[in-house]
């Protein structure tokens, strides 16, 4: 039985991981001034406005499906592949780890968020390594 504590303690997690996604998806659909830091950076990692908008839908997406608490293993797992992508994105583009911090930081929540909130997850990773 999980305390009350930790119910309140992955849900806080849960929100911040949720509303860096719905920032980084909602900031995807904002118009992009040329020449500026945003364009140079979407080039850097090579985003085009069209890929940027279908990325901004598939965030949204799992950000609902994590949210959700039936739907949160399929957002948890979904959630992991987009930023682990992203992260993936940003260190092969020349990123450093230090401007990828915030996708680091982000990691974490999401593992305490999933920890507490879908303890079936970490039950079938122990049974995996018996």
């Amino acid at each position: 039985m999980k305390s009350r504590f930790c119910t309140i303690v992955g849900w806080i997690c849960a929100i911040l991981v949720a509303a860096f996604n719905l920032f980084a998806a909602v900031m995807k659909f904002m118009p992009v001034a040329p020449g500026s830091d945003s364009e140079i950076m979407m080039q850097k990692l090579g985003i085009t406005m069209t890929l940027d908008h279908a990325l901004g839908i598939l965030e949204l997406a799992i950000v609902l499906l994590f949210l959700i608490p039936r739907t949160s293993t399929v957002g948890f797992v979904l959630m992991i592949g987009y930023m682990g992508g992203a992260l993936a994105t940003n260190l092969t583009h020349g990123f450093t780890n230090m401007q990828a911090l915030p996708i680091y930081i982000t990691f974490l929540l999401l593992m305490i968020s999933a920890t507490v909130r879908n303890p079936e997850l970490l039950t079938r990773l122990k049974k995996g390594s018996a």
